[in-house]
């Protein structure tokens, strides 16, 4: 039982963060550590806090896109970035969560990714303050890919921390809670670029530094969460495991379907770019980009904390309801523009808002979904088959994005919208995992 409240707990961060009922049970951690769960509440969400922040500071669809150009570096090595940003971080997890499953303290996984992110931007720095042309775009690109890296190692990390810390019914709302808050942050970031204009080279600098000293930050609220040391059977070496690991999807149906759906379901992500070619052929100008980057900010300080909320009710629901909201709102766009309306300057950043709080229902639904699916210290497993299988998905999605660009934006608008209807759809067989004690 964790009921009592604490005098740590008069915070107004703790009562975000607060349980709705003073009697709650433990669910799917041992009762012993109930006593942890205030604190580790408290230093996950700053971490994540920390996290979402630097990774909006460094947005491959973004921020970095406007270093390349500042740098001169070609345009067929812009292209790449968003491929290696999303993919490499995906691709290797079903292979690093062996070496993960072998350390029964998982936040040290999650501690040495965060310190590598750290050190790659400042090496980003450096090379973009030193260099130019295709040897600086080719070096960012490398340091990038290793960024993706080290992200995958603190993806499959957090999510084994989080089972393991914090109850069931409770995980969804940390999880939203964090985002919300740097979405709130991140509005600042965002009105500062709005307002920069042309951002000189040492602007770029301090932003990747600047980036750098978040994470630095996000460490040191990581190393203040009590956990305990987990089972580390099952930490087999590389392709082995990984094969075996893939047993999972015939294993467990609900797995397999939950797979099927996120990959529909990712169509949310991999459309916004398109939006964004859109909002340049109807408005252009670095203004209206610095508009859809406060619109990010906005949905995901406005949404997540109540995604979060759903999705401890039902992340099965969350998943549909946010997948929904995205599809129509890609079938209502494709039917404006094809129809003629007039495009007014704040159109495609309120088009960039509803799709960001659609998106940010994805992500805090699926993550909350599977690490309640993955009860114990099978999280680990579960995430790195979902996450390597996901990122040779994207590829393939990618590849498919890229043939449709052939033809439009519209065309890709479109097409994701129909695939996320069929995600919405498939999402009903899923099960309730909330209910399930």
């Amino acid at each position: 039982m964790f009921g009592t409240k604490s005098k740590q707990d008069n915070s107004w961060l703790a009562g975000l963060t607060a349980p709705d009922e003073d009697a709650r049970i433990c669910k799917d951690i041992p009762d012993n550590e109930c006593h942890q769960v205030v604190g580790n509440r408290r230093w996950l969400i700053l971490a994540q806090l920390a996290t979402a922040l630097a990774e909006l500071m460094v947005n491959a669809k973004t921020v970095l896109p406007w270093l390349f150009q500042a740098l001169g570096a070609p345009v067929w090595l812009i292209g790449w970035l968003v491929p290696i940003r999303e993919s490499g971080s995906m691709l290797p997890q079903l292979f690093l969560g062996a070496y993960v499953r072998k350390m029964p303290l998982r936040k040290r996984a999650w501690l040495w990714g965060a310190g590598l992110q750290a050190g790659c931007l400042v090496l980003m720095a450096v090379t973009a303050w030193i260099w130019s042309g295709w040897l600086a775009g080719v070096l960012l690109l490398l340091l990038l890919a290793l960024m993706s890296l080290s992200r995958g190692l603190c993806s499959i990390a957090s999510k084994d921390v989080l089972g393991k810390t914090i109850p069931k019914k409770e995980r969804g709302k940390v999880t939203g809670t964090g985002a919300s808050l740097a979405g709130g942050v991140g509005l600042v970031f965002g009105l500062l670029l709005s307002v920069a204009g042309d951002l000189p080279l040492w602007g770029y600098v301090a932003i990747l530094l600047a980036a750098a000293l978040v994470w630095v930050l996000g460490m040191l609220c990581y190393t203040r969460i009590a956990e305990q040391p987990g089972a580390t059977d099952g930490g087999v070496n590389g392709w082995q495991h990984a094969l075996g690991s893939l047993k999972l999807i015939r294993q467990d149906p609900a797995f397999g379907r939950f797979l099927l759906v996120r990959t529909l379901l990712m169509s949310t992500a991999l459309v916004t770019p398109y939006y964004v070619l859109l909002a340049q052929q109807y408005n252009g100008g670095i203004h209206i980009l610095g508009g859809m980057v406060i619109a990010q900010g906005l949905a995901q300080f406005a949404s997540s904390w109540f995604w979060g909320k759903l999705a401890d009710v039902s992340s099965q629901r969350v998943m549909q309801l946010a997948g929904l909201i995205a599809a129509l709102l890609g079938l209502g766009v494709c039917l404006y523009l094809m129809l003629g309306g007039p495009v007014p300057a704040g159109y495609f950043a309120l088009v960039i808002f509803v799709l960001s709080v659609a998106h940010a229902g994805v992500r805090v639904g699926r993550k909350t979904f599977l690490v309640d699916l993955a009860g114990g210290d099978k999280r680990t497993d579960y995430v790195a088959v979902s996450n390597t299988l996901m990122g040779l998905l994207l590829l393939l999605a990618g590849a498919l994005s890229m043939l449709l660009g052939l033809l439009s934006s519209l065309a890709v608008v479109l097409v994701f919208s129909l695939l996320t209807f069929i995600g919405v759809w498939l999402a009903q067989g899923l099960p309730n995992v909330q209910d399930n004690s």
